[in-house]
């Protein structure tokens, strides 16, 4: 079974990779780095899909493992965490993974409402003048700090939201992230973690899927007898759910 350990909370150790890293280009939002992922002649109608990388790495990372979750046609758009991890400029993070400061995730939230919004609005119809009738549909996904952002910022956009996938993740502080949520309570979540995860432990996720049932939405979930790693299955379990709901999608 190919498996992909992420030591600490978040670095991936790549195998197999299945994505020409020759096809992105590099923009920045806010002064942060996103790289992007455009196939050529795609609908105006594809959605754009964020991968959010874990504590201690980087897009380029993300870039590599991005392939395996066979994808359908997107905008895909890999952003670095808006902070240094590890006293270098070359990793990031999305927050304090000591303090875990509300305050830098908050910030983070914000940066990648900035970035849902931009991706959304300025790729809707490429070639085209004036502003966009609909923007694109956006799927925010992540892995461990990235799964936490992708709950986080997820759940409060106000954008077009289509799906939020959460790996190895959890909310962190559920009364002040699910206080006034933006997403419609129909948004697709999906959950996948490893019950023998000792970092983001069984506890944790069953208290977050019991927090957003109680704010109304009706999460998925996946458990894995695994630890905190992504694998082959888990990833399988990613792409079918998104496969299914990006062709699909519900009508509420």
């Amino acid at each position: 079974m190919t498996r992909w350990l992420l030591p600490g909370l978040g670095f991936f150790l790549l195998t197999g990779l299945s994505l020409g890293q020759d096809s992105y280009q590099t923009e920045y939002v806010q002064g942060h780095r996103c790289l992007v992922v455009e196939p050529p002649d795609l609908s105006p109608e594809a959605p754009v899909i964020l991968i959010l990388h874990g504590y201690g790495t980087n897009a380029d990372e993300t870039l590599g493992i991005s392939g395996e979750f066979q994808l359908p046609p997107c905008l895909l758009v890999l952003p670095d965490g808006p902070l240094p991890a590890n006293h270098s400029d070359m990793v990031h993070a999305w927050y304090d993974r000591i303090t875990h400061s509300r305050v830098d995730i908050e910030r983070s939230r914000d940066y990648l409402f900035a970035v849902m919004d931009y991706f959304s609005r300025e790729y809707a119809a490429p070639g085209e003048e004036g502003p966009p009738t609909r923007p694109r549909p956006v799927v925010i996904m992540g892995f461990s700090q990235g799964a936490v952002m992708s709950l986080e910022a997820g759940v409060n956009y106000r954008g077009n939201i289509a799906a939020i996938v959460c790996m190895n993740g959890y909310l962190g502080d559920p009364a002040k992230t699910l206080a006034h949520p933006a997403a419609p309570l129909h948004t697709p979540i999906l959950l996948v973690h490893g019950t023998l995860d000792p970092i983001v432990q069984e506890e944790m996720v069953q208290t977050t899927l019991e927090a957003l049932r109680r704010a109304g939405y009706r999460p998925f979930s996946r458990g894995f007898p695994v630890g905190h790693v992504m694998t082959a299955a888990t990833i399988r379990a990613v792409s079918d759910f998104l496969g299914e709901i990006l062709y699909n999608p519900r009508r509420e």
